[in-house]
């Protein structure tokens, strides 16, 4: 839903989509609900596959260090590609945080947990903080670079449109600091996902059933304080003086986030508990295990669906109807990997990224001999 926003929706143009009651309702739900939420579940999963990655390594005595360095390196790569058709995605800071991951690998499980709180509470806010003080918003130049920007993706040549996200890449993570920022964030959810794997919660939930409960309860209160504030002060404009309050705000922001994110695990862990037969969990199951290959099979879709290169969409849907398209989008990409995995060992770029990644060729197809 959110890389479907990103696409939708350029920023010269929010206000005209945003002005029915029913986008005013979508707009807060996603808010609330929805942003940040689930990339922050996805950055957990990502640390809780680290830890996967390098048990399944070091048992069949492989290199752990080169090894990760090189998946992770691939990966980036595959970011440099994709990069140029979506300036927001993610793989560029997952590889960076994924190598950063190797220095952890010995750490105490004590000490994951005081790197993640350090990482968030306190070196995302003092990178937040020294933009505001040090890089104060330049309106003229932000709308020059979304102006071209728009022109650009709104166009059908190819090189406009590498050369505008780029453009956009190098502005918004490079020159005003938000790669920084944003990879201390994602590290230490990282960090927090990897201590998950450490304690062995997921593998054995019946025993720690108890203290998931609890997890729950206690993510519930700390989200419910978030969305309070959240909606005092984002929708019913409540006023945060002076950059002190709003980093104290921001802070407690990132708090929410990854609370609400961790109550939506753990009632997800519940529900499974209860019904793992249930459909849901079987959708998930096909994504997550082609998430590589759908993700960017999702950004084509976009481009397909918004840029002037397919049916140039861009600032013509209104937000109302982000979540039942977006939700949409979600259910045929479960489907089309239900199919896919019906045939094919693996998706198309997680075979492609297996076989870089350990230097010799794995059969695509089931059935065939390796």
């Amino acid at each position: 839903l959110t890389g479907f926003i990103t696409f939708a929706l350029p920023d010269d143009q929010v206000a005209l989509l945003t002005n029915t009651k029913a986008d005013k309702i979508a707009e807060h739900f996603l808010m609330l609900f929805i942003d940040n939420k689930f990339i922050t579940i996805f950055s957990l999963l990502f640390g809780y596959g680290f830890g996967v990655v390098i048990e399944r390594v070091s048992a069949k005595g492989i290199n752990v260090n080169s090894f990760f360095i090189r998946r992770m390196l691939i990966l980036f790569l595959f970011s440099l590609l994709h990069v140029g058709i979506w300036w927001g995605e993610i793989l560029n800071v997952y590889a960076s945080c994924g190598l950063l991951l190797l220095f952890f690998r010995k750490s105490s499980n004590r000490r994951l947990l005081i790197w993640a709180a350090v990482l968030l509470l306190i070196c995302t806010p003092l990178i937040q903080g020294l933009k505001m003080y040090l890089l104060p918003a330049n309106t003229v130049e932000l709308d020059n670079l979304l102006t071209e920007y728009v022109i650009s993706v709104k166009g059908k040549s190819i090189a406009d449109i590498l050369y505008a996200n780029y453009k956009a890449v190098w502005y918004i993570f490079f020159e005003r600091s938000s790669q920084y920022r944003d990879m201390c964030e994602v590290l230490a959810k990282f960090l927090v996902g990897y201590y998950v794997l450490r304690m062995g919660w997921l593998s054995n939930i019946e025993t720690f059933l108890p203290g998931i409960k609890k997890m729950r309860k206690i993510t519930l209160m700390i989200s419910l304080l978030y969305l309070l504030e959240k909606t005092l002060v984002e929708i019913y404009g409540f006023e945060l003086g002076g950059i002190e309050m709003k980093l104290v705000e921001y802070v407690f922001s990132r708090a929410g986030i990854l609370s609400l994110s961790l109550f939506y695990c753990t009632s997800l862990i519940l529900m499974y508990q209860k019904n793992k037969e249930l459909k849901l969990f079987q959708s998930f199951r096909w994504v997550g295990m082609m998430s590589l290959s759908n993700y960017l099979t999702q950004t084509l879709l976009y481009v397909v669906l918004f840029y002037g290169l397919g049916f140039g969409m861009l600032g013509k849907i209104h937000l109302q109807w982000v979540i039942p398209i977006g939700i949409a989008f979600y259910f045929l990409q479960s489907l089309l990997s239900k199919y896919w995995l019906r045939y094919f060992n693996y998706g198309p770029a997680e075979w492609i990224w297996r076989q870089l990644t350990y230097g010799k060729r794995f059969p695509l197809k089931r059935g065939q001999i390796e």
